[in-house]
């Protein structure tokens, strides 16, 4: 973490007002245990007090809370706008399904062209250990781990894009993104090269990125998508043939039986 020095103007909430740009950043992440008091009263060069009345402030507005065991956390439903029932819900519905993919085609291309214009130098490092991540659970790890490393790949994109709005919208999908991945590796890996095909896919929107390259990115970011869609439609489409194959057989064989 990065914190700003703090003014001697009203202490306590310029602290606050420091730990919410943190949050609204995405620096400070849902659920990530701050430093402690000795620790943030070092770095904002201020009394341990003052940072005591800031953090009590930010948990009187749920921006902060306290555990069991000790410890002050970023509150958990910062980036938590769907609750688990609805998770399943949803993506355990088709249409929806589509739905989702319809608004990633969208977000994830603005996310990329953003990133590919306005990304750092440590968000470039960030995007490639995520893309890395992904790579090495797609040897080792279950599809569930797999499907995670990959929506924090997307998110390393949407973080460097450094559209606040964007990033917050993302991280509140967080959950349905996750769920959704993992359901659509079940059905991509029905391909033998599906894995292959996902792994350079995203590193054309890496490499686009690290470019510098926005339309290329959003491009890359499109068409990751719009085959993920055709894949998934595919397979739908032989699912319902197999379900009405099958429905035939078994009237064909209940009228045969004597």
């Amino acid at each position: 973490m990065n914190f700003k020095k703090i003014s001697q103007q009203k202490i306590s909430e310029s602290i606050a007002e420091e730990i919410e740009r943190q949050l609204l950043e995405g620096s400070i992440r849902p659920g990530e245990r701050l430093p402690s008091e000795r620790a943030l009263a070092e770095e904002f060069q201020v009394s341990r007090p003052s940072v005591r009345e800031a953090i009590q402030l930010l948990k009187s507005r749920r921006l902060l809370s306290a555990r069991p065991g000790g410890g002050t956390y970023a509150g958990e439903s910062l980036g938590d706008t769907i609750t688990e029932p609805l998770v399943d819900l949803l993506s355990s519905n088709l249409e929806v399904g589509q739905d989702l993919l319809e608004f990633r085609h969208a977000l994830e291309g603005i996310s990329a062209y953003y990133a590919a214009t306005r990304a750092t130098d440590a968000d470039r490092k960030i995007i490639q250990l995520r893309f890395d991540q992904v790579c090495n659970k797609q040897k080792t790890a279950s599809v569930q781990e797999e499907a995670a490393a990959d929506v924090e790949f997307h998110l390393a994109i949407a973080e460097a894009s450094h559209n606040v709005v964007l990033l917050h919208v993302m991280r509140s999908l967080f959950k349905l993104l996750h769920k959704s991945v993992q359901l659509s590796f079940g059905k991509l890996y029905l391909d033998e090269n599906g894995r292959d095909h996902v792994r350079e896919q995203h590193g054309r929107i890496l490499e686009a990125i690290m470019a510098g390259d926005p339309d290329l990115a959003k491009e890359s970011a499109h068409r990751h998508i719009e085959f993920v869609k055709a894949t998934l439609d595919r397979f739908s489409r032989e699912d319902a043939r197999n379900q009405k194959s099958m429905q035939r057989l078994e009237q064909i064989t209940r009228k045969l039986q004597p």
